[in-house]
């Protein structure tokens, strides 16, 4: 395997006079490709965020998600939350959001923030249980018979009138009169309660919603139908506290720099005023379409500041380190018409970045820069040897250049394993990053070298001597005191670390959870976890989709089952059980009302003395009522039952005309008249209503309001079925359970859940098995770089300490794996060799020199320095996925550095000294 060494060696020596002699056409030509790649990366580079095509499209759950959302015309809704707690003003709120994002015609299709359940109105009756319908009617017959009573009107006097009536004792006596009289008793003491508040406290509750439980059998019927009505007609939460609106975006170009960029921003515009005219609400926005807006503004923004971050440290680092400018300047301008290619290349063979290989530009100044520290240095170093520049280039391309072809190898084929896959995220990264990689390497084997001959070919040898920095550090008390003061104790601690860090490395684990790659600031990430919190509510949901509605049913049902499953929310909401049955009951209930009027004024002024007078002769017939009946309760179920009857009234009664004899008269007036309004006014009402409901037939589809039949109902007449998550499946275990109970009732479900479920752990594999190919790939290089296992086995040795400690190290640090920072598992393998390669490399070539004795041992700090300044400026970012991944190349590249230059040394040293023994004892 030695020869293919050797061959490259030769090769690249054999180039050395021709780059020489033809250097300046090979700058021309550079500069003609890179101002076409720059132009062409200018018109043509787009950048997209879609996880739509981030997995192939003949995958079979991507596949579905496809035609799910083709056939529904849907996409992911905007979530506009709004939060006070006042529920009225929440729902004014949600209408002037909803009617303003209706006029975005250009931004937004669908909007779902009232549903008008007008069409329904007179059919509500059948959304009450068969049973409740039942004693409903029971209960209308007996409203019935006292409102046909002539000169009976729903309101105070005549209610008091028909109670004394009841009281006397010629019709109490009649055990069959009380089948009638228990229930009007029920219904009358809690009227005597509310009229006892309203005369002690003119403001009180709603009498529609009464708090006793003796409220009568209409009244809760009705308040149910209502609450029914009024809890729908907004998608609210927490009592109304919370109100969402959605809208669903339109016109998306998903290869744009930002496809929901524009209407995010309209969306947040409109928020902005209407958050300026209601300042007691607050509004914010989220949903998945921002989060992804977020994530790609965010990611874009902070890996551009992370590219000219990277490039400006590196520089500086690059001209500090070798104390001047004009040759770190050549290798700059070499690495950014490496990455003006490597852009091109993308454009090209893939035609965009995706939200994974966007980043790549901050890794390749990293990488890139790595190659033109490693000539310069070898070239300054042979220059001041007296060497001419012909031979110092020759001397640098024959041993450095071999190097890093090798390097460059295992790097770019660390990112090319990634292709192997089926995430075409990661195959595209891999490609462009490999190939910008490569792209480097070539600029600094051709270009590089060939303006170090145009700038040093009217200098003199010995201005080349002296302008050739000594690109070494002087060893002595560096090399004796420091670094190798006690090998074996090096390694001994060495192997101590090794044990400790391999003990606990298997608690690294992986993070699934996408929400946290976002920056936790955002508010569209706050607002996902406060609807987390808000009874589990989840922006995300699983999607089952239905043949017809007895497909329908049955799935449903199924869904309802399920232990993950929250609530199932589908058209057949609106498609009541048991409608035949229900109408006959609907029928006779209507016909009992008909004929009876039900729009008397009861806003007129109150009798005061009259109401006074039959309240007093209801407080002495109940008070002797209840001495009679309890004179005989020890025979007599009935007395017994007159006794409590009797006893419940006279509270209420003796507490109403206590607070009438505070008031004054025309006090009293307007309190009875106030109570009059709100409790027979709403009667009359509840009773009008019931009056109104239709019996002719059941529901249909085109009751159901519009923006509903768009939402669940297909263009081919299939019906959607939203599956809502009872736990957070943002996080893995839940999102396991809760798409696999979705796979059980049908193995086709899909929707958000699904494609992470599907998506995250197809991103883990394709990076497991891209390390695994990755070392595979690494190993079989160096070992044809080396041709001996021993000096193969070295170069690894320093890549294996580095991956037990950045393993310990993340234990420690408390840094899990994630769909973001994952990369590093090839990454690392990739670049971190690297330095091993390097470091045997020169030990080789002159075994007994320390490795700071020469200019390698400076370059290899450098490059490593420059490689984790490139990654680690990615900290900058907000975005928490780019910070785990500069962070952990950050780790696992100084680990990577440190076993290359302070522990591999160590093993070299020692078997130099072993060498020299046996060279002794030979």
């Amino acid at each position: 395997m030695h020869h293919i060494h050797r061959w490259i060696k030769r090769l690249l020596q054999g180039l050395a006079p021709q780059i020489y002699r033809y250097h300046g056409w090979i700058l021309v030509f550079a500069v003609i490709l890179t101002a076409s790649a720059g132009w062409l990366v200018a018109t043509r580079l787009k950048v997209t965020n879609s996880t739509n095509v981030l997995i192939r499209e003949d995958s079979p759950s991507h596949k579905n998600y496809l035609a799910f959302k083709k056939e529904f015309g849907v996409e992911e809704d905007f979530v506009i939350v709004i939060q006070s707690e006042n529920v009225e003003r929440n729902r004014e709120v949600a209408r002037v959001i909803g009617e303003r994002l209706e006029q975005l015609d250009e931004h937004v299709g669908r909007v779902l923030y009232r549903i008008d359940f007008s069409s329904l109105q007179n059919r509500f009756l059948l959304f009450l249980p068969h049973e409740d319908l039942v004693k409903l009617e029971e209960e209308v017959k007996q409203f019935a018979r006292v409102l046909r009573q002539p000169g009976f009107r729903l309101d105070i006097n005549s209610i008091l009138n028909e109670a004394n009536a009841k009281f006397s004792e010629k019709y109490l006596r009649r055990a069959s009169n009380w089948r009638e009289f228990k229930p009007f008793v029920a219904r009358f003491i809690e009227m005597l309660d509310q009229l006892a508040s309203h005369l002690q406290n003119p403001i009180t509750n709603n009498a529609r919603f009464p708090s006793s439980a003796r409220a009568s059998e209409v009244k809760q019927k009705m308040q149910g139908v209502q609450r029914l009505m009024e809890e729908n007609e907004y998608l609210s939460y927490d009592e109304g506290r919370i109100v969402l609106v959605l809208a669903s975006p339109v016109n998306v170009d998903m290869f744009a720099a930002s496809p929901y960029g524009a209407a995010t921003a309209a969306i947040r515009k409109v928020i902005e005023e209407v958050q300026r005219a209601y300042q007691d609400v607050r509004i914010g926005l989220t949903g998945e379409p921002v989060l992804m807006d977020d994530e790609l503004r965010i990611s874009m923004d902070d890996s551009a500041k992370a590219a000219v971050l990277s490039f400006g440290i590196c520089a500086l680092l690059f001209i500090l380190a070798y104390r001047q400018v004009n040759r770190p300047l050549c290798a700059l301008v070499v690495l950014v018409m490496g990455i003006v290619w490597s852009l091109a290349f993308a454009v090209l063979a893939i035609g965009h970045l995706n939200i994974i290989s966007q980043a790549f530009v901050a890794m390749v100044i990293g990488l890139g820069i790595d190659f033109g520290i490693q000539m310069m240095s070898r070239y300054e170093e042979e220059l001041a040897r007296c060497k001419n520049i012909l031979t110092a280039l020759t001397q640098t391309l024959g041993h450095t250049g071999v190097v890093l072809v090798t390097g460059a190898s295992t790097t770019a084929a660390a990112f090319y394993t990634m292709c192997f896959n089926d995430f075409i995220g990661l195959a595209e990264f891999g490609l462009i990053a490999g190939t910008g990689v490569l792209l480097c390497l070539i600029g600094n084997l051709f270009v590089l070298p060939s303006l170090y001959v145009f700038f040093d070919l009217r200098k003199s040898q010995d201005q080349l001597s002296r302008s050739a920095d000594p690109s070494h550090w002087t060893p002595g008390v560096l090399m004796q005191k420091v670094l190798f003061f006690s090998p074996r104790l090096v390694l001994v601690g060495t192997g101590v670390a090794l044990l400790v860090a391999g003990l606990v490395m298997h608690r690294v684990y992986f993070d699934y959870n996408l929400l946290n790659l976002q920056s936790q600031s955002l508010e569209s990430v706050r607002l996902t976890h406060k609807l987390l919190d808000v009874a589990g509510n989840s922006i995300i949901y699983g999607i089952v989709i239905a043949e017809d509605k007895e497909d329908a049913k049955r799935k449903t049902e199924a869904l309802k089952a399920l232990p993950t499953v929250q609530e199932v929310r589908s058209i057949l909401d609106f498609f009541p059980e048991r409608q035949e049955e229900k109408l006959p009951i609907i029928r006779r209930i209507v016909e009992l009302l008909r004929g009876i009027r039900l729009d008397t004024d009861v806003s007129r002024s109150i009798d005061v003395e009259r109401t006074r007078k039959r309240l007093q002769e209801l407080l002495e017939h109940s008070r002797e009522g209840r001495r009679e009946a309890s004179k005989y309760r020890a025979v007599s179920q009935m007395a017994r039952d007159a006794e409590e009857v009797f006893g419940r009234l006279i509270p209420p009664i003796e507490r109403a005309l206590a607070a009438m004899g505070d008031l004054s008269q025309e006090e009293i007036g307007r309190r009875l008249n106030r109570y009059q309004v709100e409790v027979f006014g709403t009667m009359q009402k509840d009773l009008a209503f019931l009056k109104q409901q239709a019996f002719d037939r059941v529901i249909m589809l085109e009751d159901v309001p519009g923006v509903i039949r768009q939402r669940f109902v297909s263009s081919r007449g299939r019906l959607l079925i939203e599956a809502h998550p009872k736990e957070n499946i943002w996080d893995r275990e839940p999102n396991v359970r809760f798409v696999n109970d979705l796979r059980s009732v049908d193995p086709m479900a899909t929707g958000t859940p699904v494609q992470n479920y599907e998506y995250i752990e197809l991103l883990r594999q394709s990076y497991l098995e891209a390390a695994q190919w990755a070392l595979l790939t690494v190993v079989v290089l160096i070992f044809l770089h080396f041709g001996r296992i021993t000096h193969g086995l070295l170069a690894l040795l320093p890549l294996g300490i580095a991956i037990v400690f950045t393993l310990g190290l993340m234990v420690a640090l408390q840094i899990p794996f994630n769909p973001a920072n994952i990369v590093t598992l090839p990454l690392v393998i990739g670049i971190g060799v690297a330095y091993g390669i390097y470091t045997v490399d020169r030990w080789r070539e002159a075994p007994q020199m320390n490795l700071f004795s020469n200019s390698t041992g400076k370059a290899v700090v450098m490059s490593a320095l420059t490689s984790m300044v490139g990654f680690g400026s990615m900290m900058i970012s907000q975005y928490e996925g780019l910070y785990s991944l500069g962070l952990l190349m950050m780790v696992g590249i100084g680990m990577c550095l440190i076993a290359s230059t302070m522990i591999l040394p160590q093993v070299l040293y020692c078997i130099n000294i072993c060498m020299s023994r046996g060279e002794k004892e030979a």
